[in-house]
């Protein structure tokens, strides 16, 4: 059986790392080379590295997540949407 869950956006996080890398090497505390990804930045939507700690375009923080709400119904959003997800309205 398999599992159907995306670790994507968990690849940051420490104990996946290990744990991955336990899987594929077998060993414990084996580390994974991690190549930088391509994402968009939070703030203005350039390509920007993973491994850069800000946007080359706007200068943005990359490490810290920006939140936003939504000017209609005030719903917090993760910074990353162009439409509200509970009323639709345009970010």
């Amino acid at each position: 059986m398999g599992s159907n869950v995306d670790l994507r956006d968990q690849i940051d996080n420490p104990s996946v790392l290990n744990s991955l890398g336990e899987v594929f090497s077998g060993k414990k505390g084996y580390k994974i080379k991690q190549e930088a990804v391509i994402r968009p930045c939070k703030n203005c939507r350039k390509p920007v590295k993973s491994t850069d700690k800000f946007c080359p375009e706007c200068g943005a923080n990359t490490q810290e997540e920006i939140k936003k709400n939504c000017p209609n119904c005030k719903v917090q959003l993760k910074g990353i949407e162009k439409f509200c997800t509970q009323c639709g309205s345009k970010i």
